[in-house]
């Protein structure tokens, strides 16, 4: 983390680390702590900031100690998705290779929608390597794995029960309660077809 790249555009608009936080809608501890490298940024802040600052968000991303590339980068379709937003891994070696947008993290992949009877059959969901506990992505749209080892697709809520999460199945919009998640991956960008 480049502490003091950020302290500099947060200087050159003006803007206290209180005022970014609040403009985040993070308490200012969390903020101080991600600027220090001590609390990782997420995406959806990093493209928050880059907005803020009017930086590019590879800038942004790149200070922050993310790995990333200039031009598009190329995304393995890995795994593809029902309607009821079950994944399926595809076989090594079959993957198709999509263009993504050049933020997006090394080992970033794809899952394609295949449900014939949708609008969003076809569609790509260009999704992070990174496999975090489900509590670190509340109301963010994911690929996770259950304990029982199946691989959805859905919006990650607070479980009614503790440590499980509700997931709300993407594209279907079904619930389901009490999940027991082993991690979830989050969709960075969707690419309609």
């Amino acid at each position: 983390m480049n502490t003091q790249w950020f302290r500099d555009r947060l200087a050159d608009k003006k803007l206290s680390l209180r005022g970014l936080s609040k403009m985040l809608n993070i308490d200012p501890s969390a903020g101080s702590l991600m600027l220090r490298g001590m609390r990782r940024m997420t995406p959806h802040e990093a493209h928050q900031i880059a907005t803020i600052l009017g930086v590019p968000l590879n800038e942004v991303m790149r200070q922050a100690g993310i790995d990333v590339q200039e031009d598009v980068r190329k995304t393995p379709v890995a795994a593809f998705m029902d309607a009821e937003g079950t994944v399926t891994a595809m076989p090594n070696g079959t993957h198709d290779l999509v263009q993504g947008p050049a933020d997006l993290p090394v080992g970033s992949y794809c899952v394609q929608v295949r449900s014939p009877n949708s609008i969003k059959d076809g569609w790509l969901l260009f999704t992070s390597p990174a496999q975090v506990p489900p509590a670190t992505v509340i109301d963010s749209l994911c690929v996770v794995a259950t304990t029982a080892g199946q691989h959805l697709v859905g919006v990650v809520r607070r479980g009614y029960r503790r440590q499980s999460c509700n997931l709300v199945l993407w594209p279907s919009s079904q619930m389901l309660t009490d999940v027991d998640m082993a991690w979830a991956s989050q969709v960075l960008w969707v690419k309609p077809a």
